[in-house]
């Protein structure tokens, strides 16, 4: 590491020391020992208060900081700072880029055309095959796929990336050697080995309900756009929206539902100008420079094996429709015996073209050429 990336965390470790501090350290464009300075030049190269310049002074030290980065490395946890080729070039734009950046696995990601994926932590099974299954088509256009690893939404949405064996990577609300929610220790694992884990908190530091909007930021930063697939009225996602807005990033919104909660956000967003998109299409038509292969055709072709269906699995599929349907429901409209529809719908589950609800109720699943 630089002298100047030492300098950093040494002061990131300090308390009552924020980002505007960091920022003001970096801008000196040197390296300083601030345990070696007067109080009143740390004031001024600072602008701190003389009790904060004093709190610096006494707790400031690169030797635990070089300590502390050397920790982190064995551990396979890497520190950017802005003075990194490595940095992102994009998260330098925004309007209060993190100082810091701890990230453990594959650096080379975060120069890679990216969408952010976000939406509901407890959304439908709409909402979650739309995160999987446009996740996995926008990693097989080589766009990687940036979310915040929450349940719901997020998961799917590294799911998919990781399915199509494409770039993904997750910004946390906590130390990047810390899984939250902790039902993520094998998704976080995964991402670690084929994808990159990002923050910037340091390595240990739990969640705080306070860091979540502030990472949301980074999320919309790393991303040309962001994709908000399911929000209620008053979610988090929207809160990334904005920050996306602000940034100058595109906006897209799934639309839902009407009498879905889950869907309020996404056609708030719609009202207020976010971009509809009903496919993956929508979105990769917005960057036929940046992109590669963003034909409507080639998007929808499914270049993977499609599981047969017998004819009887094609006459179930055929009365299941995009929302639930009962079992019930299904019985009457089929001539099958009750014991014989079970096996049809479980041979259905099987090669993924129907998923079952609680009720017991089954929705269908779209694939490749759906999406």
């Amino acid at each position: 590491m630089e002298k100047q990336a030492y300098m950093l965390l040494a002061l990131s470790h300090i308390n009552r020391v924020g980002r505007r501090t960091l920022r003001l350290a970096r801008l000196l464009g040197e390296a300083v020992d601030f345990s070696c300075c007067t109080l009143r030049d740390i004031q001024k190269m600072l602008e701190v208060t003389p009790e904060v310049a004093e709190h610096i002074k006494n707790k400031f030290s690169l030797q635990d900081a070089a300590m502390r980065a050397q920790k982190w490395a064995a551990q396979g946890i890497d520190i950017l700072t802005q003075h990194h080729s490595e940095y992102p070039n994009l998260l330098r734009e925004i309007p209060d880029p993190p100082e810091i950046l701890y990230i453990t696995g594959n650096k080379e990601l975060l120069h890679r055309p990216a969408i952010a994926v976000i939406g509901a932590r407890r959304p439908t099974t709409y909402g979650k095959n739309v995160a999987l299954q446009w996740a996995r088509t926008l990693a097989e256009r080589d766009v990687m796929i940036v979310s915040g690893m929450a349940r719901g939404i997020d998961s799917e949405a590294h799911r998919g990336a990781l399915a199509a064996g494409g770039a993904t990577v997750a910004v946390l609300g906590c130390g990047v050697n810390v899984v939250y929610p902790s039902e993520n220790r094998v998704l976080a694992a995964e991402l670690r080995r084929k994808g990159a884990i990002l923050s910037e908190y340091p390595p240990d530091m739990e969640p705080m309900r306070g860091f979540f909007p502030e990472r949301n930021r980074i999320i919309s930063g790393l991303a040309r756009g962001v994709l908000v697939v399911e929000a209620a009225s008053r979610s988090g996602s929207l809160i990334t929206a904005d920050l996306a807005a602000e940034q100058g990033k595109d906006v897209f919104a799934v639309p839902g539902s009407i009498f879905s909660p889950r869907s309020a956000g996404c056609h708030w967003l719609i009202q207020q100008g976010a971009k509809l998109v009903q496919n993956t299409h929508d979105i990769l038509s917005e960057y036929t420079g940046l992109i590669s292969d963003t034909n409507e055709n080639t998007i929808y072709a499914d270049n993977t094996t499609v599981p047969s269906l017998t004819s009887e699995e094609k006459s179930v599929l055929s009365v299941i429709g995009w929302d639930a349907m009962s079992y019930e429901d299904i019985l009457c409209r089929t001539s099958f015996s009750s014991g014989y529809l079970h096996y049809l719908l479980l041979s259905l589950q099987v090669k993924q073209q129907i998923a079952q609800l609680p009720g017991p109720a089954f929705i269908r699943l779209g694939n490749k050429k759906d999406v």
